[in-house]
């Protein structure tokens, strides 16, 4: 199959960039005893520029101002559908990112569990995406192929998804340099993408540090940026015109995907969320 084309650079794209920050990164921020309150979170979040917060349906998101929210939520059961998304719909999301199932749960359990979040999601006129996660379905290219095709064969339709290459990258073990040329295939998978995270990472390790203690982007990162780049500018020739939806998610605390020499997850968000809107306007 062929790669996905690539616009000219330096061509004022027709979509919009909307980052969402993730409340898991400043989780126990910025250490469990000093944690920040919501509101100095929210207003830090403001302050560097994101157009909104990516979290749970959680009471405090009530706090959070004018910013917009995305939210995520994990299904393994059909009862769980309607709360999970109403909650969500009640806090005035604008989309909800859905971890579907378990690694091992039937195809077929997985497929009705879509379309049920599908039909919830439809009654509520709420954006929904299946993402690709670790220890659940979708844990692999395969499974998560086999589900959306299951699905279209039941409904017709092209199942959303939301795309982190990060937990595909580590089952391949992908070395640098081959990223986005693996990453962007299946196709079929990309074009379903409606949002995305993009939280850097290597063929080993999921998360990987962004600025080193002199605070330079760290050699690994500027590998995952060539892999950034590409995927930037697939989506600004992608037919679509609406916003593209990234959430540049690096993990703080519980669970902590750092490891314990890592820096300061907040200010590696903030050097991701800089690079990724300087190569949104650069063409990539």
């Amino acid at each position: 199959m062929a790669k996905p084309s690539s616009p000219p650079r330096n061509v004022e794209p027709k979509r919009s960039l909307q980052l969402f920050a993730s409340l898991w990164s400043l989780r126990q921020y910025p250490t469990r005893s000093r944690e920040w309150s919501w509101e100095k979170k929210f207003q830090t979040i403001r302050e560097a520029g994101f157009d909104g917060v990516f979290s749970p349906p959680i009471p405090a998101l009530s706090e959070r101002g004018e910013l917009r929210y995305l939210a995520v939520t994990s299904l393994d059961d059909a009862s769980k559908v309607a709360p999970a998304l109403e909650a969500a719909s009640r806090l005035g999301a604008l989309g909800i990112d859905i971890q579907l199932g378990d690694y091992d749960s039937p195809l077929a359990d997985m497929v009705a569990l879509a379309e049920r979040i599908d039909r919830v999601a439809g009654e509520l006129s709420l954006p929904y995406a299946i993402e690709t996660h670790r220890d659940t379905f979708t844990e692999t290219p395969e499974a998560t192929l086999a589900l959306a095709r299951g699905f279209f064969a039941s409904t017709g339709r092209r199942l959303p998804l939301c795309l982190d290459h990060s937990h595909f990258a580590v089952v391949r073990h992908l070395a640098p340099g081959t990223y986005w040329e693996r990453l962007c295939q299946p196709e079929e998978l990309l074009a379903a993408a409606v949002q995305f995270h993009l939280r850097p990472f290597n063929g080993h390790h999921c998360q990987i540090p962004v600025l080193s203690a002199s605070g330079r982007r760290t050699p690994e990162y500027r590998a995952w940026c060539e892999y950034a780049s590409s995927l930037l500018t697939y989506l600004r020739a992608a037919p679509d015109s609406g916003p593209v939806w990234i959430v540049p998610e690096l993990g703080h605390a519980a669970p902590s995907y750092g490891l314990t020499g890592f820096g300061d997850t907040w200010k590696d968000v903030l050097a991701v969320a800089r690079d990724l809107r300087r190569m949104w306007q650069a063409g990539a």
